[in-house]
């Protein structure tokens, strides 16, 4: 469902562009409606309609996604879910390789077919169908630079001109499209349509506190945490982290990390790492980093979007890289510089009107990166992070289910949760209600059951930071690794807050870390910088740590999250009892002994986690008890087949009019041959 935050006789007209008619009309092709979406009031406030329509040579690229049989986006989800120690797989299983779950994402030929017929039925060679260079499931056709009436035909829709109150930017958006009935099941998305999000340099999760005077001496490498316990909010220092969360003395000694364990910090337009100011930070903090290397891989881009002028330094590259790369070392860093435009080389359409939405782009090109090429640990701190009443669901629920597939591929992802609090009214004033009725609002991407959602403390002893995102979802519901902490801290707080979030919704964060005036060179400089963008690279080093050592004992690294986040780390956390996060205009969220929606399970202490990680009982499993779980990421439902059932996972195998395997039926049934050979070696381990 979608939320909305205005009352039903909200005039909302001015808004939608013209319906058109749900036939097409020059063929006679019913439409259904694919995807409705329904403004939520901060988007009302933010984009207004412009009285006159796109001009009559406006081009467009129009993005598809394409479904995969949808029994293999839920094998993924309940491989996943089985990384418990309740479940008699958990730790047991090897992650999926690049072929296997390349295989799992792959459309039925026949999806190929009947987008092919699709799109010759109006007018649109398939000459015109272009594909990524690393779309290896050719899963993302795209169509650049055609007519925007062609688009509306397509999609049986009519665009309208929006323009932003506050930058004046104009990008062409409908609010419902729809698709033929034979193609409908077919596609997960299209793009761009309804999706007004855009990835700019005014959405990151950090924030620069008043400290860009100071010198690098004047602050950088000066303890400062009081003897005494005193507040140390102020300031924050590799060295401080490093005592906070016991990594002195536990970090690898060697000058080598285990090989192929990498920490991926994702980094999005307008954002450049800035390699001076690393050396500089590393001169200053931690010298034997100075001579490391960072790598920078550019993602759909050329050279200039990796700019190392001094004053192209991005606050939130820099953050991550710095404190990533310090806290993580000696573990290789690679930096994801991801260009939004794909193949689009028309200068005059903006990176909003392009559809090329990055969190596709990047972990579309992630996923189809060989196994030794990819990181072990994903941590973005920048990006869309915004609430899920502005993401249509289906282009959520298909974000989720590619970082379900990274996840099954042994990929830690790790998401800022938002600087918010519980949410915050459409000026982002943490005192002002949300929308009538009043509701929280939650933060996608971090509400995705596959991500770890990383919130926010402050001061020593630490105390939750009243800016840290936490709450319920309305999209995904409450995944099962979470059911036992979540019930107990609903139970806790009674009727508090009914009607104003969804009780069986994904809840987070997960975890947390410290999240204000992180010391971060910027240009020559030093400034304060604070938000849940600090806090995320911050646990995302400390798990590719955990990874190292786990690699460095012939062990399968973490993979996954959130299961052994709920389970056996508990006893690794530092659980954060004090504080909470107001938004909605009420004292949202406290933090209480054991999970809660302001920091989570805790922050972490890497010492004994390291050592949980290394223990028996990590190592083993529960062979006494089995569970089957089920995915809470909404998808579609597959084509036609016999079905075929083992290991608790439902299969179907695609036949042809002769009832035999063949054609695009051997396509199925060579999937469900990888998850049958999967199951098995898994149960052999």
């Amino acid at each position: 469902m979608t939320l909305t935050f205005h009352d039903d006789d909200t005039d909302t007209g001015s808004f939608v562009p013209p319906s058109p008619s749900h036939h097409s009309s020059s063929l006679d092709i019913e439409h259904l409606v694919k995807s409705s979406f329904t403004p939520s009031e901060s988007l009302l406030n933010e984009w207004e309609l412009q009285p006159y329509p796109p001009s009559s040579d406006y081009t467009i690229t129009l993005r598809f996604h394409l479904k995969a049989p949808s029994q293999n986006y839920q094998f993924i989800q309940d491989l996943l879910l089985s990384n418990h120690p309740s479940h008699s797989h958990w730790t047991r299983r090897k992650h999926l390789s690049l072929e296997e779950v390349t295989l799992l994402r792959t459309p039925h030929s026949d999806t190929a077919r009947r987008f092919d017929a699709f799109l010759r039925r109006f007018g649109v060679s398939s000459d015109t169908v272009h594909y990524d260079a690393y779309d290896t499931t050719r899963s993302r056709p795209f169509l650049p630079n055609i007519p925007l009436a062609t688009a509306e035909r397509l999609l049986s829709t009519k665009y309208g001109l929006y323009k932003n109150r506050k930058t004046g930017d104009e990008i062409v958006r409908t609010l419902q499209y729809s698709l033929p009935r034979d193609i409908f099941e077919d596609i997960e998305w299209v793009q761009p349509t309804n999706y007004f999000g855009s990835v700019k340099a005014h959405r990151r999760t950090s924030h620069l506190e008043s400290l860009s005077a100071s010198r690098p001496s004047d602050i950088i490498g000066s303890n400062l945490i009081a003897q005494d316990g005193a507040d140390a909010s102020t300031n924050i220092t590799l060295s401080i982290l490093q005592d906070l969360y016991n990594l002195t003395n536990n970090v690898p000694s060697s000058a080598l990390a285990k090989a192929g364990n990498m920490l991926g910090i994702a980094g999005y337009l307008e954002q450049y790492a800035n390699l001076a100011d690393l050396q500089q930070f590393y001169d200053l903090n931690l010298p034997a980093a100075a001579n490391s290397t960072l790598s920078v891989v550019l993602v759909n881009g050329e050279e200039t979007i990796n700019s190392q002028t001094g004053t192209d330094a991005g606050i939130e590259a820099n953050l991550d890289v710095q404190f990533g790369g310090g806290l993580s070392y000696p573990v290789p860093n690679i930096f994801y510089s991801t260009y939004g435009r794909g193949e689009n080389t028309q200068a005059n359409i903006s990176y909003a009107d392009n559809g090329n939405e990055p969190y596709d782009v990047l972990l579309s090109y992630l996923l189809a990166r060989n196994d030794s090429d990819l990181p072990l640990v994903l941590s973005t701190s920048y990006g869309k992070c915004e609430w899920e009443s502005d993401v249509p669901i289906d282009y959520a629920t298909s974000v989720c289910n590619m970082y379900a597939q990274l996840g099954a591929r042994g990929v830690s992802v790790l998401h800022s949760s938002g600087d918010l609090g519980a949410g915050a009214g459409p000026s982002k004033n943490q005192s002002l209600t949300c929308g009538t009725p009043n509701r929280f609002l939650s933060n996608f991407p971090a509400s995705c059951p596959y991500v770890t959602s990383v919130g926010g403390t402050y001061m020593i002893p630490e105390t939750t930071n009243t800016i840290s995102g936490g709450g319920f979802s309305d999209y995904f519901s409450r995944p099962s690794y979470q059911d036992s902490a979540v019930t107990q801290y609903l139970s806790g707080i009674g009727s508090t807050y009914d009607g104003m979030y969804n009780a069986s919704g994904r809840a987070q964060p997960d975890i947390s870390a410290q999240s204000n005036n992180y010391q971060v060179v910027i240009d020559g400089q030093v400034s304060g910088i604070s938000g849940t963008s600090a806090s995320c690279p911050a646990v995302a080093a400390i798990v590719a740590l955990l990874n190292d050592a786990l690699l460095k004992n012939g062990r399968e690294p973490l993979g996954f999250l959130n299961p052994f986040l709920y389970s056996l780390a508990a006893s690794g956390l530092n659980d954060i009892t004090t504080g909470n996060n107001p938004g909605c205009g009420v004292p949202g969220w406290n933090a209480t002994t054991g999970w809660d929606p302001a920091t989570g399970n805790g922050t972490p202490n890497f010492g004994l986690l390291r050592d949980i990680v290394l223990s028996s009982a990590y190592a083993s499993s529960n062979l006494s008890h089995t569970t089957t779980t089920s995915a809470s990421v909404p998808t579609g439902t597959g084509t036609g087949g016999q079905t075929k059932t083992g290991a608790g996972m439902s299969m179907r195998l695609g036949t042809n009019e002769h009832g035999l395997i063949g054609g695009s039926g051997m396509l199925i049934f060579l999937q469900s041959l990888i998850i049958m050979l999967v199951i098995g070696r898994v149960s052999r381990f």
